[in-house]
C-alpha cells in the first residue's frame, strides 16, 4: 500500500512541473511585442524627399533678381519726308510705310529696369511722286542700318511682388545712330511736253531726281510703350508702338526743273527718320538670376 501510495505521489508531482514549464513558456506577458509601426529612418527619408520636390515645384515664384533676353523683332516703320517745292503741283512727296525686322539682347534688374541694345534693318525713305493724267510714284531708301540703347521702367501699379516676372507693361526711352554710306541710291530723268494756250509751239519739260545718303552719321531718339506678355518659362511676347525722331538729314533727293534745257526751278526732299513703329517681338530668356536662401522670396 505504500508503494503504491509513494508511486502515486511520483506521478502527480511529475505532471505538476510539466505543466508549470509549460505555462512559463508560453506567458504572453514575458513574450517580446512585435512593433508596429516603421523604423524611423525611413520616415525621416521620405519626408526630406517631399521638402525637395516641393522647392523644385516653387521655383517659378521665386522673386527673380537678374535675367538676360535675346529677341527678334518684325515691325511697321512710317516715316515722313519734307518737300521744298512742289514745282506748282508738279510733284510732290508723302508719309511713307515700311515693314523691317531686328534683334536685340537685354538685361532686366529686379523686374523694374531694363536696358536693351537693338540692332535693325529698317529703311529711312522718301518718296517722290510726279503729278499728271498718269501719276508715278518713287520710294527711295537708305542703308537700313540702325542701333539704338533703350531704357525701359516696369508699371507697377500698386504691386507688392515687384520682382516676380509677370506679364506687364512697360515704358522706355532710347537713342541711336544711322550709318550713312554717303552713296548715290538712284538717279531718275523725265522728259515731256507742254503748249502754253493755243500755240502750235510745244514747250519741252526735264525733271532730274539724284537720291543719296548722308556722308556722316545720323542720330535719334525715341520713346517706347510695349505691354510684354509671359508666354512660358523662358519665353515673352512683346506689342509696343514707337515715336521716333531723327536728327540729321539721312536721305536726300534734289531735283531740277528744266524747260527748253533751261533750268528753272530746284527742289528737295529730305528724311530725317522722324516717324512711328508698330512691331512684335519674341524674346528668348538664356539667362535668369534668383535671390538665395530667403524663404520671403517666394510668392
Amino acid at each position: 500500500m505504500k508503494t503504491l501510495y509513494t508511486l502515486l505521489t511520483i506521478i502527480i508531482s511529475a505532471q505538476v512541473a510539466a505543466s508549470q514549464g509549460t505555462e512559463d513558456y508560453y506567458n504572453p506577458v514575458t513574450a517580446p511585442v512585435k512593433p508596429n509601426y516603421e523604423p524611423v529612418t525611413p520616415q525621416v527619408n521620405r519626408f526630406k524627399t517631399h521638402q525637395k520636390i516641393t522647392a523644385i515645384s516653387t521655383t517659378n515664384n521665386l522673386k527673380i533678381r537678374n535675367r538676360l533676353y535675346f529677341g527678334i523683332d518684325g515691325f511697321l516703320r512710317t516715316d515722313k519726308a519734307s518737300i521744298s517745292s512742289t514745282f506748282g503741283g508738279l510733284i510732290d512727296t508723302r508719309t511713307g510705310a515700311k515693314s523691317g525686322y531686328s534683334a536685340s539682347l537685354g538685361w532686366v534688374n529686379q523686374e523694374k529696369w531694363a536696358l536693351e541694345l537693338d540692332y535693325s534693318r529698317s529703311p529711312i525713305h522718301n518718296i517722290l511722286i510726279i503729278n499728271g493724267d498718269y501719276p508715278m510714284e518713287y520710294k527711295m531708301e537708305n542703308d537700313k542700318n540702325n542701333l539704338a540703347l533703350r531704357v525701359k521702367r516696369r508699371l507697377l501699379f500698386g504691386r507688392s511682388n515687384s520682382s516676380l516676372r509677370r506679364s506687364a507693361f512697360w515704358i522706355g526711352a532710347g537713342a541711336g545712330l544711322v550709318p550713312n554710306s554717303g552713296k548715290q541710291k538712284e538717279y531718275l530723268q523725265f522728259e515731256g511736253y507742254s503748249r502754253q494756250g493755243r500755240q502750235p509751239v510745244f514747250d519741252t519739260l526735264f525733271l532730274t531726281s539724284d537720291t543719296h545718303t548722308s556722308s556722316k552719321i545720323t542720330t535719334f531718339a525715341d520713346v517706347t510703350a510695349e505691354y510684354v506678355l509671359k508666354v512660358a518659362r523662358a519665353i515673352d511676347l512683346s506689342f509696343y508702338a514707337r515715336k521716333q525722331w531723327g536728327f540729321g538729314t539721312s536721305l536726300t533727293t534734289d531735283m531740277a526743273y528744266f524747260v527748253n534745257k533751261v533750268q528753272t526751278q530746284q527742289s528737295t526732299i529730305k528724311a530725317d527718320g522722324t516717324g512711328m513703329t508698330f512691331g512684335i517681338s519674341l524674346r528668348y530668356v538664356f539667362a535668369i538670376g534668383f535671390h538665395d536662401g530667403d524663404p520671403d522670396y517666394r510668392e
